[in-house]
C-alpha cells in the first residue's frame, strides 16, 4: 500500500468528512442495520485539537445506542454491519496514530471502559469480545500495518480485569501484556552490545544522534530486503542519515554469524551494522522481537518513540516529527 494512501487515511482523522455526525436518535431507532454514528467534533476545534477530541469521543455515540439496537448477529455488531464497523475501527486507529501517545492511551482506556459497561446488557459479551478480537488483530498481529503494542495494552488489561478467560488464556494474555510493556513507548530502550564486521564491540547507547532507527533484520530474508530497499530509497531518511540527525543501526540477533557476513553487502555503508554476539536480545528477550524485520525509533536519550512500527507508519511519523 503506497504512502500517499496512508497519508490520506491518516488525515481523515482531522477532516470534516471524518468528524461529521449522523442524525441518529436512540429513541427513534428501528430494528435492522444502522449507520455507524460517527463522532461530532465541535466546530470551534481544528487541527490537533479536533483530532484529539475525535479520538477520545469516537465511540461514545455507538455505545450510547447499542442498547436500543439488535445486539449482535452473524452480520451485525451492535446494529451496525460488520464491514462498517471494521472501517470505523480502522479510522479510529488512524486517529490514535495522529495524537500524542498519552492521549491515545487514554482514548483506548475509555473505549475499553465503554466495552466493559456493555457487558451489563450484552451479558453474553458478544460486542465486548468483538472489540477485543478486532483490536488484537489490528494492534498485536505483527503483520498488521497499524500494529502498535502500546495501544494494545489497555485492551489486554481490560481482558484480564474482566476475567472472561480461562486459566490457559489468562496466561496467554499475561504474556502478551509482558511483551507489550517490554521497551514500550516512553521507556528507555534496553541497552545491548553488538559486534561489528571488524570484530569491535559496541553498545546501543554509544550511538549519538537526535534519532536512532533500530532495525532487527536477517540477511537473505525477503521482507528484510524489501525494508532495506525502502529505507535506502527514502529521501527523508537518507537526508537525516547524511546530516547526522539519525543513525540507522541494523542488528542481527541469531547465531549464524557466517550467514550475516554473507549478507553485509545488502546494507548501505553509512548504516551501522552488527550482530548480537551473546544472543541476549533473542534468548533473554531483552527485545521481544516477534517477527523479523522489526523497527524501533528512539530519541536522543534512547527513549522509545515507536516500537515495532510498520515501515509505512514510520515514514508518516517521521514526516510529522
Amino acid at each position: 500500500m503506497n504512502k500517499s494512501f496512508f497519508i490520506t487515511l491518516l488525515f481523515l482523522a482531522i477532516t470534516p468528512a471524518f468528524v461529521c455526525g449522523c442524525n441518529f436518535h436512540k429513541e427513534a431507532v428501528e430494528k435492522g442495520p444502522q449507520a455507524f454514528p460517527y463522532v461530532s467534533v465541535p466546530t470551534m476545534l481544528t487541527g490537533q485539537e479536533a483530532a484529539e477530541y475525535a479520538a477520545s469521543h469516537y465511540w461514545n455515540r455507538y455505545f450510547d445506542s447499542t442498547a436500543a439496537w439488535n445486539g449482535i448477529s452473524d452480520t451485525l455488531i451492535g446494529g451496525v454491519r460488520e464491514p462498517e464497523m471494521t472501517a470505523a475501527v480502522r479510522e479510529y486507529l488512524l486517529a490514535l496514530w495522529s495524537v500524542p501517545y498519552d492521549k491515545a492511551l487514554k482514548a483506548q482506556a475509555h473505549l475499553m471502559s465503554l466495552a466493559e459497561a456493555s457487558l451489563e446488557q450484552d451479558t453474553a459479551g458478544h460486542i465486548y469480545d468483538w472489540f477485543t478480537s478486532t483490536m488484537e488483530s489490528a494492534l498485536w498481529n505483527p503483520l498488521s500495518e497499524l500494529r502498535n503494542e502500546g495501544f494494545y495494552i489497555p485492551v489486554v488489561e481490560s481482558i484480564l480485569s474482566t476475567r472472561r478467560t480461562g486459566e490457559h488464556y489468562s496466561s496467554y494474555y499475561q504474556q502478551q501484556l509482558s511483551t507489550c510493556r517490554n521497551n514500550a513507548p516512553g521507556a528507555y530502550a534496553a541497552d545491548f552490545t553488538y559486534t561489528d564486521a571488524k570484530g569491535r564491540l559496541h553498545s546501543l547507547y554509544e550511538t549519538q544522534s537526535e534519532f536512532t532507527l533500530l532495525l532487527f533484520s536477517n540477511p537473505g530474508c525477503p521482507a528484510c530486503r524489501d525494508i532495506i530497499v525502502m529505507l535506502k530509497n527514502s529521501p527523508l531518511i537518507s537526508a537525516m542519515v547524511q546530516d547526522g540527525s539519525m543513525r540507522l543501526l541494523s542488528i542481527y540477533i541469531d547465531e549464524d554469524v557466517a550467514e550475516w557476513f554473507k549478507g553485509l553487502s545488502d546494507y548501505p555503508e553509512e548504516w551501522i551494522t552488527g550482530y548480537n554476539q551473546d544472543l541476549t536480545i533473542r534468548d533473554n528477550l531483552v527485545y521481544d522481537v516477534r517477527a523479523i524485520p522489526s523497527l524501533y525509533l528512539l530519541d536522543r536519550d534512547k527513549k522509545v518513540l515507536f516500537k515495532d512500527i510498520s515501515p509505512n507508519m514510520l515514514m508518516l511519523q517521521l514526516e510529522r516529527l
